[in-house]
């Protein structure tokens, strides 16, 4: 039996994964497989890696935009992804997927194919930023003849993708926003920094509002798309609010978020867990038994 989890992407709104991973492991239970698109890609990668979730919670809040991003408008974002590679290698080294401790697929858009790519063998983080290229801000990676760029304008919650690596039970987090068209958030609210405070402004203008809802648009209508062919067994949506995808700086409401998504569906979650727990019995002691035989 395989558990499979498939994270979404979302920007700073990662945060509510590790929220949910938090619930989850409370409740006995753990992936046995992770697919991730973006931010739940860069999340996959460290969870799979073996990273503590209070060390990822850290990590999230200290992400310093510039590493990340380059703002619309100044320097171009198609030079280099430096600093954005050396920071997630320091904190997980320099692994290929063979080396992680939980299997791990991430999805990207390749450019020069026009399809979507399941990355998973190879190194981590290259792929990883691959499939967090988010167009304008962050640069495509060139990979194996491929120019990727980010998953989530294909597949932004790839639940399907961990059915067809043999997950029996999936568990899906759609980070897609819950806010209200043109819901801003105040001012006080604003990343540290000069770069912090214009990233949070450029999130308040009608024309990223206007990009911002057409991307959740076609996001959740891909979502939907895949649901009909291949559902989840859960489909968690955290109510993230006016989280923005620039908020680093707010990743405690985001953890919060996810946590209390996990409660909402804490009886859901409880069902699938017992049926992990009597379908794993069930195989050990189908696997005991020719043993017990031969001993008689």
């Amino acid at each position: 039996m395989k558990l499979g989890l498939a994270l979404g992407g979302g920007g700073a709104r990662g945060a509510a994964h590790i929220g949910f991973l938090m619930a989850l492991r409370e409740l006995g239970v753990w992936p046995d497989l992770i697919t991730g698109t973006s931010a739940g890609a860069i999340i996959g990668a460290l969870v799979a890696a073996g990273m503590d979730l209070a060390a990822i919670a850290a990590f999230w809040t200290e992400i310093n935009l510039p590493q990340l991003f380059s703002l619309p408008g100044s320097k171009p974002a198609f030079t280099d992804n430096v600093k954005a590679e050396a920071l997630i290698e320091s904190a997980i080294g320099r692994p290929t997927f063979a080396d992680l401790k939980i299997p791990l697929a991430v999805v990207a858009v390749d450019l020069v194919h026009r399809q979507e790519v399941v990355l998973d063998e190879g190194d981590v983080i290259s792929a990883v930023l691959a499939s967090a290229a988010y167009p304008i801000l962050a640069p495509p990676v060139q990979r194996n003849g491929m120019l990727l760029i980010d998953g989530g304008v294909l597949n932004n919650v790839p639940f399907d993708v961990a059915r067809a690596r043999g997950a029996t039970y999936v568990l899906a987090i759609d980070l897609s926003n819950t806010a209200p068209y043109g819901t801003v958030v105040e001012p006080s609210a604003s990343a540290p920094g000069l770069l912090g405070k214009a990233l949070t402004a450029t999130q308040r203008r009608p024309i990223w509002q206007v990009a911002s809802a057409v991307s959740d648009i076609l996001t959740t209508q891909g979502v939907r798309a895949r649901m009909a062919i291949s559902p989840p067994d859960l489909l968690v949506r955290p109510n993230v609010g006016t989280l923005g995808l620039f908020d680093f700086h707010r990743t405690g409401e985001g953890v919060d978020a996810g946590k209390k998504a996990a409660q909402n569906a804490s009886e859901t979650l409880q069902k699938l867990v017992a049926k992990v727990t009597a379908h794993d019995k069930l195989q050990q002691t189908e696997n005991k038994l020719p043993g017990e035989r031969s001993n008689a």
